[in-house]
């Protein structure tokens, strides 16, 4: 029987780095993408190292011919940027559109590269690494324009994928990983990352294509848009 496989963006530190090393010490066929290279985990049979800036067209096609057709059971977008901290009156449009580039742009040219290798698999699932910062309803704080705008405009896009990709099988959910201790959540923030990712792990493993499009917590509880 082969074995389950996971394609996973954003492997350079944090979450997507967890992500990584939690599915191959459990078996799974890995591939792994890092923006750099110098922070490549060490391969083995079952995992397999990439370049992948997501704001870059030409790595998706090479990582794209490098996979061929191979069957991705769990296509995982986990790069993303954040820390978006500045006022109004004072905002960096420059990095608000790169926020776009990598948040929202980065998973859609992903889904459009692999769709066809998450369709040929046993699982077909796709999920994306969104923040409860991208819900308008749970909104009570203000402020993150960047940041918020590219995580809501992510939970838009899966959800028109899931309407789309339904027909061929394929169930598609955003998760919110919680205030993870990582560069992004900070030192004092309340969920370890391997808490946090064995927990979604177990999320994307259970799911029912009666769930596709829908916006959940790490723990599994569905959020408001």
């Amino acid at each position: 029987m082969r074995e389950s496989s996971v394609l996973i963006t954003g492997c350079d530190t944090g979450i997507g780095r967890e992500f990584a090393v939690q599915y191959a010490d459990l078996g799974w066929q890995v591939v792994a993408t890092f923006r750099d290279m110098a922070n490549a985990l060490p391969q083995d049979k079952g995992l397999r190292c990439y370049p992948l800036d997501v704001t870059k067209p030409p790595e998706f096609a090479a990582l794209k011919q490098a996979l061929g057709s191979q069957p991705i059971d769990i296509l995982l977008s986990n790069a993303g940027i954040g820390l978006d901290i500045r006022k109004l009156g004072d905002l960096d449009y420059d990095y608000v559109r790169q926020m776009v580039e990598v948040n929202t742009m980065g998973p859609l040219r992903l889904v459009e590269t692999f769709v066809d290798n998450v369709a040929a698999s046993r699982q077909r699932r796709i999920a994306a690494i969104t923040s409860r910062m991208g819900s308008i309803a749970l909104n009570v704080s203000g402020g993150h324009y960047g940041y918020r705008a590219s995580k809501a405009g992510l939970n838009a896009i899966l959800h028109s994928l899931a309407i789309d990709l339904f027909p061929r099988g394929i169930t598609v959910v955003a998760i919110h990983p919680g205030w993870v201790d990582t560069a992004g959540g900070s030192g004092n923030a309340a969920v370890p990352v391997s808490e946090s990712v064995a927990a979604m792990r177990g999320l994307i493993a259970r799911l029912g294509n009666h769930e596709t499009g829908q916006v959940f917590d790490y723990r599994g509880m569905p959020l408001a848009w």
